[in-house]
């Protein structure tokens, strides 16, 4: 099991399909110590051997890096999915912490592109917490882009080249702040693939290389070790049956699918002390993991951390 834990649902960007302006943050969520504690809770009942840390834009945590010490101590994979602005200055104190996978949230190859998909001019910002992570030797160092009508994917594709890294382009998915204009700003991965071999990409499916969750690809001429192609797919072909993910919230909730509402309240008997109840709580959730009725979400993906 694959478990993703967001420590804030606070963000520093406005990804347009993620938060509003003006958006509301929980006014509570889990300490620090309850949410290692949960996060270990989980890996005992539940069996996971991999852990991500997420937000909200996680860097902005006070306790990351205890949270990361945490996870390095539980299992042998800790992952961290961040938007990179403030990435530069923290990558180094990151790794020591324990962080052995990063990927870094990106959906444009330049300034404008950028500003007009986050509402903040911070892409140069992004770019050299990406190289300052690359000098780390961090590896494999991946890009995630949110895919939706306006992404150039030829130039995200050239900058993952240039830049060395594992680009993989998500679906955009109807989920709160995404719902109003999901219909028009959805974009199939199959169209995407279309769009970069009609300008000159040569691009090879290559299942040996697939996640439980997203489809890989070689491209001609390029080292695949350093860089490849990835799709998740989530609306166009869900990937349900091959999905090892647990998600647990800042507010203390364990998740067994993204588009699940309700989730398993675990902080209220972290804090009545039932330990037993609690290891029986997640046990059950997990035996129950089961693809969602609808792959539809009202909250914010902030709140659930992707």
């Amino acid at each position: 099991m694959y478990l993703r834990v967001s420590i804030t649902d606070r963000c520093n960007l406005r990804c347009t399909y993620c938060l509003p302006e003006d958006a509301h943050f929980a006014p509570s969520r889990a300490t620090v110590e309850e949410l290692d504690r949960l996060m270990a809770a989980v890996v005992a009942a539940a069996g996971v051997t991999k852990i991500r840390l997420t937000g909200g834009e996680p860097t902005l945590a006070p306790g990351l890096v205890q949270h990361l010490r945490t996870a390095a101590w539980l299992v042998p994979t800790v992952g961290l999915t961040t938007n990179g602005v403030l990435l530069e200055g923290l990558v180094e104190e990151l790794v020591a912490a324990g962080l052995s996978r990063l990927n870094i949230s990106l959906d444009a190859a330049d300034a404008e592109g950028f500003r007009r998909a986050t509402r903040r001019d911070r892409f140069g910002a992004v770019v050299a917490g990406l190289r300052a992570a690359k000098r780390t030797g961090l590896s494999p160092l991946k890009v995630n882009a949110v895919a939706t009508i306006d992404t150039d994917a030829p130039a995200l594709v050239r900058f993952a080249i240039e830049e060395g890294v594992h680009l993989r382009f998500i679906e955009l998915m109807d989920i709160g702040e995404a719902h109003a204009t999901w219909a028009e700003r959805h974009v199939p991965s199959a169209i995407l693939q279309e769009r970069l071999f009609a300008t000159g990409f040569s691009l090879t499916e290559t299942p040996e290389r697939d996640d439980p969750t997203s489809r890989v690809w070689t491209i001609a001429g390029v080292d695949p070790a350093v860089t490849t192609l990835g799709f998740i797919t989530t609306v166009s072909d869900p990937f349900c049956a091959t999905c090892d993910r647990l998600r647990l919230s800042s507010q203390g909730r364990l998740f067994t699918c993204l588009f699940d509402e309700v989730g398993t309240d675990l902080l209220t008997l972290l804090r009545g002390g039932d330990l037993g109840g609690l290891d029986q709580a997640i046990r059950h959730a997990v035996a129950n993991k089961a693809p969602p009725a609808t792959f539809q979400r009202t909250a914010v993906m902030a709140a659930i951390g992707g």
